[in-house]
């Protein structure tokens, strides 16, 4: 396991936790009043209390326009370069022990077609020109 932590880091590191005796506790908390509050649910509360205090509510009147970056006669993001070298380079640090990103898709999946992706950067980059 020692030898294979460079690419396998998630066996390392559950093993470790399955070792560890100790357990994360959280509490007793104390409320505006001072009081303490160690009950699950009273815990839960003060959590919510504070955590929804964090957020602005707005009201639909109130939410301001965002400006627009790229204007009409603007070319906008015309100039993206997209290479086998960068494509092949970002797919190289990708690790097979990783979870998928928010495009669903799973390193060790983009590793297996790594070759056909980078062949695709070419007709990608012709169609921005």
């Amino acid at each position: 396991m020692a030898e294979n932590i460079k690419k396998d880091t998630k066996s390392f590191y559950a093993c470790v936790k399955r070792k560890v005796k100790a357990g994360r506790k959280i509490g007793p908390l104390l409320n505006e009043l001072n009081d303490v509050v160690d009950s699950a649910e009273g815990m839960s509360q003060e959590f919510n209390k504070f955590f929804g205090s964090v957020f602005t509510k707005e009201t639909s009147g109130e939410v301001p326009e965002a400006d627009w970056m790229y204007k009409e006669n603007d070319r906008g993001l015309c100039d993206i370069e997209i290479t086998e070298k960068i494509v092949l380079q970002k797919l190289d640090g990708l690790r097979d022990d990783k979870a998928a990103g928010a495009d669903d898709l799973v390193p060790r999946f983009l590793n297996s077609i790594k070759q056909e992706l980078v062949t695709l950067s070419d007709t990608v980059q012709e169609s921005f020109r």
